[in-house]
Order: C-alpha cells, then sequence, then structure tokens
C-alpha cells in the first residue's frame, strides 16, 4: 500500500498526489493527427477534456512570401469554449480538391478515433470548398461552415465547372449535421452566387440538413470579409452558436 493511501490518508499526501495527477494529464501528448496539425495560436487540452476539435483549413496563399493564413477572427469564441482548434494547412500550387477532401477525411477519422467528442470543419476559399467533403461524413463532422467557399478562380467561363463541382459536394451531403454556408457581396470568385444559394438550400431540405445560410449581407463585403471585425462583431457569435449545436439566429439572405 502507498503510505498515506489508506482511510486515513494524510490530506497534505493528497494534496500533491492531485497536483501530480494534473500535471500529468495537462502534460498529456495530443493525438496524431496527420495532416493536421494543432494551431500555434490557441491552447489545446487533448480529446478528453476539450469539448471538441475545430479544424480549420485556410484559402490559397503564396508559400514563398507569406505564412499560412490565420484563423478568422470568430474561430477564437469556439476555442474559449473548450474547443481544441487544429489546422490542416496544404501545400499552394499542390492542392487538387478530390485529394485534399480524402485527406480531410483520413484526419477526421484520426480525431475521431482519438476520443474528440465533438468535431467542427470550418475554413475560407479553396479550404472551404475542400472542407464540403465532411458533408458526405456526419460520423466525422457534427458541423461544417464554408465562408466564401472558392476554388475555380474569377473567369466566367469556369462558371459551370464551379456549380458542377459544387453540386457534386452537395448532393453527397449526409444528415444529421448542422451546415453554415456565408457568401459575401462584391466576392468576384464567388461565380453565380444566386445559383450558389439556390443550390444550398435544396441540398439542405432533401437532406434534412440543419441549414445557416448568410447570403450576402450588406457588410462586410469581399471574399476576404470574414476576416473582418466587422463579420465577427455581426456573425461571429451566431455562427459560434450554430456550429456548437444551439439554434440559427441571424440567417441573412
Amino acid at each position: 500500500m502507498i503510505p498515506g493511501s489508506g482511510p486515513g490518508r494524510n490530506p497534505v499526501f493528497t494534496f500533491f498526489l492531485t497536483l501530480t495527477l494534473l500535471a500529468l494529464t495537462a502534460a498529456a501528448p495530443l493525438p496524431e493527427a496527420s495532416p493536421f496539425h494543432p494551431s500555434p495560436a490557441f491552447a489545446q487540452s487533448g480529446p478528453q477534456t476539450a469539448r471538441g476539435a475545430l479544424v480549420w483549413l485556410p484559402g490559397a496563399y503564396n508559400s514563398d512570401t507569406d505564412p499560412p493564413p490565420p484563423e478568422q477572427p470568430w474561430v477564437a469564441r469556439l476555442a474559449r469554449r473548450g474547443y481544441d482548434i487544429w489546422r490542416f494547412d496544404r501545400t499552394p500550387g499542390h492542392d487538387p480538391l478530390g485529394p485534399g477532401g480524402d485527406a480531410l477525411i483520413a484526419g477526421l477519422e484520426r480525431l475521431r478515433a482519438a476520443g474528440y467528442r465533438r468535431i467542427i470543419v470550418a475554413g475560407h476559399s479553396r479550404g472551404a470548398f475542400i472542407g464540403l467533403a465532411a458533408l458526405a461524413h456526419p460520423d466525422l463532422a457534427d458541423a461544417v461552415a464554408v465562408i466564401s467557399p472558392a476554388a475555380h478562380g474569377t473567369r466566367p467561363e469556369r462558371i459551370a465547372q464551379a456549380l458542377a463541382d459544387l453540386t457534386a459536394r452537395l448532393d453527397a451531403i449526409r444528415g444529421p449535421l448542422r451546415f453554415a454556408f456565408v457568401q459575401l457581396r462584391d466576392d468576384s470568385f464567388a461565380l453565380n452566387p444566386d445559383a450558389r444559394a439556390s443550390l444550398v438550400r435544396k441540398a439542405a431540405e432533401r437532406a434534412n440538413v440543419q441549414l445557416l445560410l448568410i447570403d450576402r449581407p450588406p457588410a462586410p463585403t469581399g471574399h476576404d470579409g470574414g476576416f473582418e471585425p466587422e463579420f465577427d462583431a455581426l456573425f461571429g457569435a451566431c455562427v459560434a452558436d450554430f456550429i456548437d449545436g444551439a439554434p440559427a439566429s441571424c440567417g441573412a439572405d
């Protein structure tokens, strides 16, 4: 028997034993979840303690001159609620949509197997478009939030392909999960936003998926509007509430 472990255990021993156990728990390594890595911008507590995990997929960027784009400000709201924030940073110029989606699903499988009770997939631009692959896997993602999803450039001749690729991902949607779709005004990468909004509404209704559609509100504007403090002030709390399981309250058509 460990000294002090019996019915009349020493309270000092018990105190230091508790501190030791807490320290060991805090020092427990995070799971291996390739191709994801923990976000350096937030503290992580691990799958047994965290409320869940949010996987952020940034858009495309120039890796020769810029670091990977940060998470959008509203993501911090989920971190404050106890979510571990993970990142799926891809290699610019070698970022095909299909393999990117496959890699996303493989990482989500690792997070779920590690014990995360709730998993959210969220992203911007090309990362958001790749994140749509999670719509077909409600066993791996409880919610998907895409901000200004885009992967086909700005040329009008790309509209048909862009809508076809979006349709393919929406056709694969399965419930139950929560789906937040955000497109902003004056986004030159949102090819045919009217058609995109219609496709999203019909897919969510068909699959009986809970949808939060924020469709071209007055502000903020532009492809990178989700990074503006104004977006967080107007929609951050609502998006966070929705993907965390609360009712939607800020849809703006």
